[in-house]
This record gives C-alpha cells, structure tokens and sequence, in this order.
C-alpha cells in the first residue's frame, strides 16, 4: 500500500462499480479513508469487503445523488463519522437507457439522465463544499468524458450532461480557488465497465453487432489509437494524481484519458 492519499477522506458516488470501484480501491491502496455510495446497497458492500479485508478504513452508504435530502444525509453521515471530507469523485452516471437521437428520446429519458448525471454532480458539490471550507481546502474531482468535447452519434443528452459537468469544473475552480478547493475533471475515452461487459463480449462473438450508439467493436476500437478500450484501473491512475497534493497547483483543467481520441 501507498501513501499518497494518507490521512485524506474521500467520497466516491457511484462506488459500488466499474470505475467508481476501481477509483475507490486505488484511493484505498494509497491510504484514503473512503465513503462509497451509490443507488444499490450490494455492490457497495461487496466494494466494502474488498477494501476491509485489506485493511481500508471504509464506508458504505446507499445514495441517490439526484434527490437532495439524499445527498444532504449522505454528507453528514461522512461528516459524523470521518470529521471532515477532503476529496469528492463526481463518478456517479447513467448512459446506455439514454442512447438516441434527440427525437427518439422520451421525456424521462432525458430527465432522468440529467438528474444524476447534470443536477446529482451540482447536488454533492453544494453540499460537501462547506465541509471542504471548513477542513481548510480539498479536492473535487468530476469523472467527465471525451464526449463533452465531441459530436457523437445517438449520444445528444450524454454528451450535454457531460459538457454541463466541464463547465462546471471551470466556475468552481474560480469561484473557491481562495478556498484551497481545487476542481479538475477526467475524461475517459471508451472504457470496458461490468455495464457494459455483456455488449462487448457479444460484440466480440459477433463482430458484424453493433452497440446502441450504432458502432461495431472494430469501429470503436479505431477511435482509439493506442488500441482497444480503457479500463477502470486507467482513470483510477488519474483519479490519483488529481487527489493528492502532487496536483496543487492544478485547477480547471481536464485530464484526458482516451488512448489518444481525441488527438485525431
């Protein structure tokens, strides 16, 4: 175990899996005391053992980062039991219920895609932000994406939330830079999560199937010039640098994890 994150609290939402769970093992492993929360209790709890077992300090709290008094209590319940919140990891998202074109998208859709993935990053900035003020500075880390850079096919109310989430990074970070509160995003290119594990292998059965943005695996693959997808391990490593004070004097910028998409 490191100890680049020694002493910090941090929450990750949306920690019970994929990259939520890789970022909160790699927060772990360098000496995080973490919080994880998320909107189903079992995968919490199996990220919960993973960590104890290896000696993490850890706790897990079901949370819906849409509805406010769910946040608010997910805050204090941190608060009460750590004293204080030095990093928040903005992962929680939705993606896949939401794929279409703005004209094949319901209502709902676009409603519910927005309050976790738009409102819900608002949500738990507003709220742990005091705490940050008070322990005298921290960390806020928005896992954003390269599709708030880009045009996308199917992808018009993803790709907005994530555009929201980036230009929010850049006020925050004016607005609490006297605070010590840094706010910086990652930008992950195509990365292979348990979401999406079940697609992919079918694809990779298949190669003529197509994902739901209308992309077989090989034309995925081709945005990605170093080759393939990434993995949750990859934006962990970056989580990391963002967290910790070898990032201090970093704030309003975006780390772009991609493969080199957007290089192209």
């Amino acid at each position: 175990m490191g100890n680049r994150l020694a002493g910090k609290v941090a929450i990750v939402t949306g920690g019970g899996t994929g990259i939520g769970e890789g970022i909160a093992l790699k927060f772990a492993a360098e000496g995080a005391m973490l919080v994880i929360c998320g909107r189903r209790e079992e995968p919490l709890l199996e990220v919960k053992s993973k960590i104890a077992s290896k000696g993490g300090t850890v706790l897990a709290i079901r949370c819906d980062v849409s509805d406010e008094e769910s946040v608010k209590s997910m805050v204090a319940a941190s608060t009460s039991r750590f004293g204080e919140i030095n990093i928040l990891v903005n992962n929680a998202g939705i993606y896949d219920r939401e794929v279409g074109t703005v004209v094949e998208l319901e209502e709902m859709d676009w409603d519910l895609i927005m309050g976790i993935n738009a409102k819900g990053s608002w949500l738990c900035c507003k709220h742990v932000i005091p705490m940050m003020q008070e322990a005298g500075g921290g960390s806020i880390i928005m896992i954003s994406s390269v599709s708030a850079h880009v045009g996308q096919p199917r992808q018009g109310a993803y790709n907005f939330t994530k555009a929201v989430q980036q230009s929010l990074v850049k006020c925050m970070a004016i607005d609490f830079a006297t605070d010590n509160i840094r706010c910086n995003s990652i930008c992950p290119g195509w990365i292979e999560t348990p979401a999406n594990q079940d697609i992919f292998n079918k694809m990779r059965e298949n190669p003529d199937l197509k994902h739901p943005t209308g992309l077989t695996l090989a034309q995925i693959n081709k945005l990605h010039p170093l080759g393939g997808t990434g993995t949750p391990e990859d934006v962990a490593s970056a989580a990391i640098y963002l967290a910790s004070d070898e990032s201090s004097w970093v704030t309003g910028s975006s780390l772009i994890v991609d493969g080199g998409y957007l290089a192209q």
